[in-house]
């Protein structure tokens, strides 16, 4: 096996020496996270009770009144309400003999048989 030689500096290539200090850089970077890391732990010694007082909770809930304290559930509710309501019978006015139809119902009766005053359409 041929001897390898290490080359410390290679005419061939080189690089402006004067533009890039990787020890001032390093130091700048080591400085700018000394001063933070200080910072933090003086922010939290001149404000002690701010970080015990901070809310742990993951949302807020809103002011006063509460108008709508579970909107998900007032929706379902709603939409069950709705759904009976649309799709089901019942009186609307028993003395004058009014009735509630399910729209599918209505649909039906309505393509059957049409609506009284309506004109009819030419086939």
């Amino acid at each position: 096996m041929a001897d390898l030689e290490r080359v410390e500096d290679n005419p061939d290539t080189a690089y402006e020496q004067s533009d890039w200090h990787i020890g001032a850089t390093g130091l700048a970077y080591l400085g700018i996270f000394v001063f933070l890391v200080i910072a933090a732990f003086v922010i939290i010694a001149a404000f002690p009770r701010t970080v015990s007082d901070v809310s742990r909770r993951l949302t807020v809930e809103p002011a006063q009144p509460r108008l709508q304290t579970n909107p998900s559930e007032d929706l379902a509710q709603f939409r069950v309400d709705e759904d009976k309501q649309l799709n089901s019978y019942y009186w609307v006015d028993k003395q004058k003999g009014i009735v509630h139809i399910p729209i599918e119902e209505a649909m039906k009766r309505v393509a059957a048989e049409g609506i009284d005053g309506f004109p009819r359409g030419q086939p």
